[in-house]
């Protein structure tokens, strides 16, 4: 009877012993952590993404779990995270991306500071019997960025489960955002791919507060049995196709979203209907839209991420952009007068909008450098032979670009021709204001 009792406690003893050697192989491996971000959500969500790199140069990772704690300003832990990193199997000196989430909406603003560790257990190394082939990307008007992947098997047996990740990066190397979709074999409809198939793989990353900061990405394909070599891409740019030349942008209008609120808002899209049918219809217009999205993107998702904070500024941004409207919808009839050729319309258009741009957005500049210009008595003449000297380059770069169906020269000349007619007002309304001062 006593060896019956017994048996219960050496059951236990070994399950004792067989859990001690599991949380020890589980904490066996060397782990660092790089090129994370911070980021909320629209959901209020906080986000860590960045990669998880296994240092061992001999041992593979596998069943790794990541620990993200969160802190608030005083050190106090407010929660805790697990989650797995991307790839099943961490390969020696490979890295893999990883999306931590803190889901206490409430507390999200709160959170000072994080820690990150990690444990795994040893495996054996995944073959590198995946490549990848082919990859073009998109930005499109709503900030969902697609990434087509083209994927071959160049193992000796069958891959079940096989997916294609998608990393971005910013022009830091900051991971910005994560993708992810399975792949399917070109030859069946089910998902594994046999010896020698080619597939592919759609992966859209919907982060859209993220995407627009991408310069590159980076892509591996997984499954149960391989795994591919990282191949790293330059990124497309708002709207554009990768590899593609940039004039055929559809970029989203930052800040005015953030002040509607939605891209699907009637008057952002009568901001882009202007913008996708009628300028970048147009050789010159698309070549002014490549100048006017490489100033307008430098700063307006910083804008657009402050606005969104900020009710004020979301109002401003509403009133101000109700003018704008109309002085598109005028620029658009001069367009449609001028439509037996759409390269002169889209130039009469543009001199229209710009000049009106200048009349009433810059009519406060105006008013200051009119007092100013009194008071010193500065000559405007010096001005006037600049303007003169501008409108004729710009006229000339035009009529050259169209000629020669050159963008590069089309962009100078479009750029210096808007700056040119919005100048022109400032320092006429400053001429009548200095007279009837």
């Amino acid at each position: 009877m006593r060896g019956l009792l017994a048996i219960p406690a050496i059951v236990a003893m070994l399950l004792l012993v067989i859990a001690m050697q599991y949380a020890a192989a589980a904490e066996e491996g060397n782990f660092t952590f790089h090129n994370e971000t911070k980021y909320v959500d629209e959901s209020k969500i906080l986000h860590i993404y960045g990669e998880i790199k296994n240092e061992s140069t001999t041992t593979a990772m596998k069943n790794i779990l990541i620990t993200a704690s969160f802190y608030d300003a005083t050190g106090a832990l407010l929660s805790q995270s697990q989650q797995a990193p991307k790839l099943r199997v961490i390969n020696p000196g490979s890295v893999a991306p990883f999306d931590m989430v803190f889901l206490d909406t409430a507390n999200a603003g709160k959170v000072a500071s994080y820690s990150l560790s990690a444990r795994g257990q040893p495996t054996e190394t995944k073959p590198a019997s995946l490549t990848i082939t082919s990859s073009n990307s998109r930005l499109d008007v709503l900030g969902l960025y697609y990434i087509n992947v083209g994927i071959r098997n160049d193992g000796n047996q069958t891959v079940t489960n096989p997916i294609a990740i998608a990393t971005l990066y910013d022009s830091a190397g900051k991971v910005v955002a994560i993708g992810e979709a399975p792949a399917e074999s070109e030859s069946r409809v089910v998902e594994d791919m046999a010896p020698g198939d080619r597939g592919g793989s759609g992966i859209v990353v919907s982060e859209r507060l993220q995407t627009y900061k991408a310069a590159s990405y980076a892509l591996v394909a997984d499954s149960d049995q391989y795994v591919s070599d990282v191949a790293k891409y330059k990124a497309a740019g708002p709207g554009a196709n990768s590899g593609t030349p940039a004039n055929g942008t559809q970029s989203g209008c930052l800040i005015a979203t953030a002040a509607f609120e939605s891209e699907l808002a009637p008057q952002v899209q009568e901001l882009r209907n202007f913008r996708d049918g009628l300028a970048l219809k147009t050789m010159a217009g698309a070549s002014f839209m490549n100048v006017f999205n490489g100033w307008y993107y430098s700063f307006s998702p910083h804008v657009a991420d402050y606005e969104r904070e900020q009710d004020w500024l979301k109002s401003t941004v509403r009133t101000s952009v109700y003018p704008l409207l109309g002085i598109l919808d005028l620029s658009t009839s001069v367009f449609h007068a001028l439509s037996f050729n759409n390269e002169a319309a889209i130039v009469g258009a543009g001199l229209t909008a710009s000049s009106l741009i200048g009349l009433l957005y810059f009519a406060p500049l105006s008013a200051v450098l009119a007092i100013a210009g009194r008071k010193k008595r500065w000559d405007m003449k010096y001005a006037k032979y600049a303007l003169v000297i501008a409108w004729a380059a710009s006229l000339a770069a035009v009529a050259a670009g169209e000629a020669a169906a050159s963008t590069e020269v089309l962009m100078f000349g479009t750029a210096l021709l808007v700056l040119s007619a919005i100048s022109t007002v400032v320092l006429a309304v400053v001429r009548v204001a200095r007279f009837r001062l």
